[in-house]
């Protein structure tokens, strides 16, 4: 069975920190000590889980006056099952829920399509974090896609 679910604080880390270690450090050469920061224990994260074993994961901070997701990881096995589409969703609505008038994304160039497709819309231009070049992409309620990749 499929479940998606808010985690927050060390329950959201024991949960995403695999599959974010897995797709960030080990995929992507992204250092463990950039990876993981103070927000992870005080975003709003999602988690995507199949019969217990965690497949997706992203979070959602507030800082700066901005609502920005973060850390959108989906494990490679299981990619292409719409589980980053699921995350991205339940993140811009709780953003939402809370107060925000649209929400930012620093996506990589790689899947930028992909926020494309939910109604992101990019900003400026390309920069780099970490070695990864990005956008920035921000969406509102007007721009955001109602219906599923």
């Amino acid at each position: 069975m499929i479940e998606a679910r808010y985690v927050f604080g060390n329950e959201a880390m024991q949960l995403s920190g695999g599959i974010r270690y897995e797709v960030f450090t080990e995929e992507q050469g992204v250092d463990i000590q950039y990876e993981r920061d103070f927000y992870d224990y005080f975003a709003h994260h999602v988690v995507v889980m199949k019969d217990d074993l965690p497949l997706a994961t992203g979070r959602l901070i507030f800082t700066n006056e901005v609502f920005l997701i973060g850390r959108v990881a989906v494990l490679k096995d299981h990619r292409g099952n719409n589980y980053g589409d699921l995350v991205v969703r339940m993140l811009i609505d709780r953003a939402f829920s809370i107060g925000a008038d649209e929400v930012e994304v620093h996506a990589q160039l790689s899947v930028q399509g992909f926020y494309e497709g939910i109604g992101f819309i990019p900003i400026g231009e390309a920069f780099y974090e970490e070695g990864i070049e990005h956008i920035k992409m921000v969406v509102d309620q007007k721009s955001l896609q109602k219906s599923c990749q």
